[in-house]
């Protein structure tokens, strides 16, 4: 059976042995070569060593994979590459010939990310420039398009357009949407303030942050609170209040 030679890339020993375990026990089709724990040693082994295949964890001490990979050429190269982050940029990956795997890696993820590397492989499909610098930018970009609302169970990908507002609990933060799920993150709401788009979204009190195109009126009289498209009500506090309002005169 015809091998894929394949690098490892990660500066964590110990994830760098679990991948090289899992690989050499589940997957036949990849013949390791080398494992490198810097960028300067990648780089030096990827040109000698002439890889199909890398495993690439996306930071690399001071360094990223992004400038790893404008000191080589890529043309001919599959890459998977490897993340602790599970933030807005993994979408990314998701529409593009690149894969990812997420921290800590699942063997079953694993296999099937080497199988589409092997059908990409026999077809002579690699990763190209524009799909490098899409995954780049996206990485870099301060208000993404894309939330992660990640629990114990899984990691949910969802629009900024699609979230109606979001309430805090504690150290979590419940999601609901404009399709009237309702998701929980195990992150506290300060830590999603960060991430959104401060022109969309708004935080009116210190338990809801709310997407201000769902706005319809605010109601100053029975208290403040903002009505929404779906009929709902909000608080605002009142310290927030006029804040929000010349925010939205200026919108």
């Amino acid at each position: 059976m015809t091998t894929i030679k394949t690098i490892i890339i990660e500066d964590e020993i110990n994830n760098a042995k679990l991948l090289e375990h899992f690989i050499i026990k589940y997957c036949p089709e990849i013949e390791l070569i080398a494992t490198c724990k810097s960028k300067n040693e990648a780089v030096e082994s990827i040109k000698k060593l002439q890889p199909q295949l890398l495993f690439l964890d996306i930071i690399l001490e001071d360094h990223t994979a992004f400038e790893l990979l404008e000191e080589i050429d890529y043309s001919s190269l599959n890459i998977i590459f490897i993340t602790a982050f599970d933030e807005y940029a993994l979408k990314a990956f998701q529409y593009n010939a690149a894969d990812y795997l997420l921290k800590p890696i699942q063997i079953d993820e694993l296999i099937a990310s080497v199988k589409r590397v092997v059908q990409r492989d026999e077809k002579n499909e690699f990763v190209d420039t524009e799909q490098i610098n899409t995954l780049s930018n996206t990485l870099q970009s301060p208000n993404p398009k894309f939330i992660t609302i990640s629990n114990i169970d899984k990691v949910n990908f969802v629009k900024n357009e699609e979230i109606l507002y979001c309430k805090s609990t504690g150290r979590y933060t419940e999601f609901y949407l404009t399709d009237k799920r309702k998701l929980m993150a195990s992150k506290s709401l300060g830590e999603y303030e960060e991430l959104f788009d401060p022109k969309s979204f708004f935080r009116i009190h210190r338990s809801f942050i709310v997407n201000l195109n769902y706005i319809t009126n605010i109601n100053k009289k029975a208290g403040n609170y903002c009505e929404l498209t779906n009929g709902q009500s909000l608080p605002i506090s009142r310290r927030r209040m006029e804040s929000l309002i010349q925010f939205l005169r200026h919108m």
